[in-house]
């Protein structure tokens, strides 16, 4: 028979094999993965991407500026529309002939008492043709 050996043993594993992305996120830190060439192949679409995310922040930020300002309009439009009905009322109130008596009375203005009466001429009143002729 042939001489005894010890049987090579398999190297236990101290360490736990890593996700995925705890080496994705380790070759980042590192810079590894920037060396690689399939990362420099797709450096313009990462700033793309970059410039899409960017523009799209922006354009959130616009939209909520403009919705602030829409609403402040908005407020606005409420605050005139009453201040016209109030100001509309009083000019009603004011335009009133006993307000104007009452308030033309300081002044030494009195209301008359007697009813207008109407002037006529007879020269208007006769027909077209007696005019023409006259």
């Amino acid at each position: 028979m042939g001489e005894n050996s010890f049987k090579k043993r398999k190297k236990e594993k101290t360490a736990t094999k890593k996700g995925a992305v705890s080496r994705f996120i380790q070759s980042l830190l590192d810079g590894t993965m920037l060396t690689r060439d399939k990362v420099a192949a797709l450096l313009p679409f990462f700033f793309f991407l970059a410039g899409l995310a960017l523009f799209f922040i922006s354009n959130t930020y616009y939209a909520e500026k403009q919705a602030r300002e829409v609403e402040a309009l908005r407020k606005e439009i409420v605050e005139l529309r009453t201040r016209h009905t109030l100001t509309k009322s009083e000019l009603m109130y004011l335009s009133n002939q006993s307000e104007i008596a009452r308030r033309l009375q300081s002044r030494g203005f009195v209301e008359s008492t007697v009813p207008p009466r109407q002037i006529s001429d007879q020269r208007t009143n006769a027909s077209i043709l007696r005019r023409l002729l006259n």
